[in-house]
């Protein structure tokens, strides 16, 4: 059996941030997902990322080497950005960091997951088309992790199944 382990996170905005708690939370007490978790630590975990090209990113994550950060998560906006904004989060992570950091990028946005779990397809942004049908609103975000469907993420959606590797491992 694995040890425990404490899981860092590093999200795009505050409202991801409360996001992933209520997520690992409901994976592990649902037992649905191979989550070695002792806790989230830190102060404020998961930690708010600034905007990319901001030179705090690189001092954040040299700074929570103690606490070993395990993953950062940032919204990709669309596939056709997709490596671009892969390239740009990567080259502020510093090089000679101790504790390997892995990313998760959506190739939209997280509400992808949400637009999945409630069968809707999307035109541009899966934000835009839960705006349309729910009034959504990105405060509303954390809400959302009761009314998503781990068995259709589980089978139809790329960065959920990666999510599921990066927490587990």
């Amino acid at each position: 059996m694995a040890m425990n382990r404490e899981i860092v996170i590093i999200t795009e905005d505050t409202y991801g941030g409360e996001f992933f708690k209520r997520l690992l939370n409901r994976l592990r007490n649902e037992e649905l997902a191979d989550i070695r978790l002792k806790k989230l630590s830190g102060r404020r975990n998961p930690i708010h990322a600034p905007y990319l090209c901001n030179p705090k990113l690189g001092k954040i994550l040299r700074a929570s080497e103690l606490s070993k950060p395990d993953f950062i998560v940032y919204d990709g906006d669309s596939p056709s950005n997709y490596k671009s904004r892969r390239r740009d989060v990567e080259k502020h992570i510093p090089r000679n960091i101790k504790t390997p950091v892995k990313m998760l990028l959506f190739e939209h946005e997280i509400e992808e997951w949400i637009c999945r779990s409630l069968v809707y397809n999307w035109a541009i942004k899966p934000s835009d088309e839960l705006k349309r049908r729910e009034g959504y609103a990105k405060h509303k975000l954390p809400d959302y992790v009761s009314k998503l469907d781990f068995k259709k993420l589980r089978n139809n959606c790329k960065s959920f199944q990666e999510f599921l590797k990066l927490v587990g491992d």
